[in-house]
């Protein structure tokens, strides 16, 4: 099994020096939760976080790690009439120097339509 970086070990599990012992300094009160709801989760927020980097998929840089293994395709091509037209419109053409050069060509070929 290879060896995790240094900086990537200490995201995964904390350091006992810097995760010390709960002790509550007050009583601790009974919450109004329903029953089922675990009672330790509403005591503290320092336990509930000291028990967190136990479980795997808990480190906020969880997620970031895994490998992207694919991408969703098939939405680059979102067609708009407005878009389409001030990009290869008339007008588009007639503004620059190469536009007019494509409806001059276009002319000589005698395109039965010069642009969109």
């Amino acid at each position: 099994m290879p060896r995790l970086p240094l900086h990537l070990l200490r995201l995964v599990r904390p350091l006992p020096a810097q995760c010390p012992r709960f002790t509550p300094q007050r009583p601790v009160v009974q919450s109004a939760l329903s029953p089922s709801f675990p009672a330790f989760l509403g005591r503290s927020l320092f336990l509930t976080r000291s028990l967190l980097p136990a479980a795997p998929d808990a480190h906020p840089f969880a997620p970031s790690m895994l490998q992207v293994r694919h991408r969703s395709r098939g939405n680059e091509y979102q067609p708009s009439q407005r878009v389409r037209k001030r990009r290869h419109g008339f007008l588009a053409r007639k503004r620059s120097v190469g536009g007019r050069k494509i409806l001059a060509r276009r002319k000589a070929k005698q395109r039965r339509f010069l642009t969109h």
